[in-house]
């Protein structure tokens, strides 16, 4: 059942402080207020005298109505704008002033006022378009270049989420329109969106300064979006002292590739009818930060055999488009993943035991698997070393052998008396070299002694008798050399 879109102020019960102001209206809190199609807490938007749009906004907030029966997109519109989901009027039905979701305090940020004092404000995107050296000495966020690709990516998703699902113009895209969280998603939420207009409808919008298009009309169109959005990408990646008014694409080279570079260049200087959508660029940004666009899609998944020793290697083999990772897990396998955005890729695995093995691809957006084929597992019987005990053996010692004494088996040795050696002098002579050389006579060696024994017939050795008869023969032979 449709929710009537219109509230009188004393439904809303008492109203808590003030939360903020500008030029049309005060926001309030609502804490009192309780509605069963809208989660969180409410506030109360409350208009100024003459700045209520004078066309109402039932229509708007019908629009939201519808997508009540599809809980993921009502979750995905509440989730990225405030968008109006009562209108408060008076008794007589006049628009007085409007009911929101309060913006979560993960979009809000401590800001310090030049007074010293530090106030709870809303974290715009007016704050991405500063310098990174003065963002650090005013305390305000300083993202990194791929938290301000993220940023980029979610702004061209909400507004074509806007274009595509609920057929509406945004029209006053600035500044201050939208607000950004880092480390989360979604990383950008539109407020203000009681400014939209269906796709059709004339009523004029407005044009924040140094954000409207090229076409000067009121009448604000998608193409105007498209243009706006264009210009926020720009701003976002290009912080600078001059950002927030920078209109020139060439100032993101360096910064985006050759085709952002492109659909960039034709948002702020091409044909109005032919600038990029907010899904181009969603799709492109996707792309530029490695994320997949659709769920993913598991081609192939090959074994390089079926039988396979325990704890042994198995290689798989797989093909696989849009997956942010591939997985093997099985019988007696840990789970093993690897990168997936290169398309292919093997997986090593030592399987313990036999089984089928299931290969996941994975990615933000779903799922897709596949089973193997059986393998079997055999194991491999192993050998160890058993200790046996050796017997001890008991070897006998035997006696040492009397052995004879050597004395009483040799003979005993011949005992002489000394022999005298030569005189020196004749020692000399006969070393000495004859002037005339004088043939030598041969001299008569005795004959050898007798052997020595002692059995009957041996004859007892006279060895001083011997060595004198030497003697006498030596001196013999040398007084013919020197005397001839």
């Amino acid at each position: 059942m449709t929710p009537a879109a219109d509230l009188p102020l004393r439904a809303l019960g008492k109203l808590g402080a003030e939360l903020g102001s500008g030029g049309q209206a005060k926001i309030y809190e609502a804490p009192q207020l309780k509605l069963p199609d809208v989660p969180g807490p409410l506030v109360y938007k409350q208009y100024k005298p003459g700045k209520t749009p004078p066309h109402g906004m039932g229509k708007i907030i019908n629009l939201r109505s519808r997508l009540v029966p599809d809980a993921a997109k009502l979750q995905r519109l509440d989730a990225s704008t405030t968008w109006p989901v009562r209108q408060v009027v008076d008794g007589d039905g006049a628009l007085q002033g409007l009911v929101l979701r309060r913006i979560p305090g993960s979009f809000m940020h401590d800001l310090r006022l030049p007074s010293g004092a530090v106030q709870t404000k809303p974290r715009e995107v007016q704050f991405l378009f500063i310098a990174p050296d003065l963002a650090l000495r005013l305390g305000t966020p300083t993202p990194t270049p791929d938290e301000r690709l993220k940023i980029c990516r979610d702004f061209a998703a909400t507004l074509a989420f806007l274009h595509g699902e609920l057929g509406v113009v945004f029209g006053d895209i600035n500044a201050r329109n939208a607000v950004f969280r880092l480390g989360e998603d979604p990383m950008v939420m539109f407020v203000d969106c009681d400014a939209v207009r269906v796709v059709g409808d004339v009523a004029p919008q407005l044009n924040a300064p140094d954000w409207d298009p090229p076409e000067g009309t009121d009448v604000l169109t998608r193409g105007t979006d498209l243009y706006k959005l264009g210009l926020f990408v720009l701003r976002c990646l290009t912080p600078d002292r001059n950002s927030s008014i920078n209109r020139d694409p060439n100032q993101a080279r360096g910064v985006l590739d050759v085709q952002g570079l492109d659909l960039l260049t034709t948002a702020l200087r091409g044909d109005p009818a032919g600038r990029p959508s907010a899904e181009e660029w969603h799709r492109y940004l996707r792309r530029a930060l490695g994320e997949s666009l659709e769920p993913p899609r598991l081609e192939r998944a090959d074994l390089d055999r079926t039988i396979v020793a325990a704890g042994e290697p198995l290689t798989i083999t797989w093909s696989a488009q849009e997956a942010t990772t591939v997985e093997a897990t099985g019988p007696g396998i840990d789970g093993t993943a690897v990168p997936g955005a290169a398309g292919t890729g093997t997986i090593v695995l030592h399987p313990a035991r036999t089984g089928r093995i299931t290969v996941t691809a994975r990615n933000q957006l779903g799922v897709d698997t596949v089973l193997t084929e059986p393998v079997a597992v055999f194991d491999v019987p192993s050998f160890h070393d058993l200790p046996v005990p050796m017997p001890v053996l008991e070897l006998p010692r035997p006696a040492p052998p009397q052995l004879p004494a050597v004395g009483r088996v040799l003979p005993e040795f011949p005992r002489g008396a000394p022999v005298p050696l030569p005189p020196m002098a004749n020692a000399v002579d006969a070393w000495a070299v004859p002037d005339t050389p004088v043939a030598r006579d041969p001299v008569a060696l005795p004959a050898p002694p007798p052997l020595f024994g002692t059995g009957p017939s041996a004859v007892p050795f006279d060895f001083a008798a011997f060595f004198a008869e030497q003697q006498a023969a030596g001196d013999s032979a040398a007084d013919q050399e020197v005397h001839p």
